[in-house]
C-alpha cells in the first residue's frame, strides 16, 4: 500500500531583511497564480520579520476552506531549493495566511523553481536540471 505523501521540497527562505530559514513546502497544484507567490503561515511570516508591516495589499483568494482575503507582501522573500546545486534565487511575494500550517508554492513559484513532479501521490519529483534517471523524494513537513 503507498500512502499519499504530496510533494514537498526543501526551501532556503530569506527576508529582504536578511532573516534566513531552511523549511520544506507543500506543492500546490491548486494554488493557481500569475505571480511568483509563497503562501507563508503567520508564525513563519513573522519569524522571517515579513509580518507585520504596512506596505501590504489585501487580496481575494479562492481556499480549500472557501473565499478569504489575505495579505500580500510584494516582493518579500528570496526562494531556493536547498538541495539543488547552483540555484538561482526567486524573489517572491508574500501571501501570509493565519489558517495555515505549513508553507504553500504556487504553480507559477514552482515553475519558476524548476520542480517537475513526477508523482503527487506517492511524492517523488525531479528538478529541471536532473537527468531523466534522478528520482527524488518528498521533503518531511515542517508545520509552523
Amino acid at each position: 500500500m503507498v500512502i499519499s505523501l504530496g510533494v514537498r521540497v526543501k526551501l532556503k527562505l530569506e527576508s529582504m531583511e536578511g532573516v534566513q530559514v531552511e523549511t520544506s513546502a507543500l506543492v500546490s497544484s491548486g494554488f493557481e497564480s500569475d505571480e511568483p507567490d509563497i503562501a507563508l503561515p503567520a508564525t513563519l511570516a513573522k519569524t522571517l520579520g515579513v509580518w507585520p508591516t504596512r506596505d501590504f495589499d489585501l487580496e481575494d483568494y479562492e481556499t480549500a476552506a472557501g473565499e478569504t482575503t489575505l495579505p500580500k507582501v510584494r516582493a518579500a522573500v528570496k526562494v531556493k531549493l536547498a538541495d539543488v546545486k547552483e540555484m538561482r534565487e526567486i524573489k517572491c511575494n508574500a501571501i501570509v495566511n493565519p489558517d495555515i500550517n505549513e508553507v504553500l508554492l504556487s504553480d507559477y513559484l514552482t515553475d519558476e523553481l524548476g520542480i517537475t513532479v513526477i508523482s503527487f501521490r506517492r511524492g517523488l519529483w525531479r528538478h529541471i536540471t536532473d537527468s531523466q534517471q534522478i528520482v527524488r523524494e518528498s521533503a518531511k513537513p515542517q508545520y509552523w
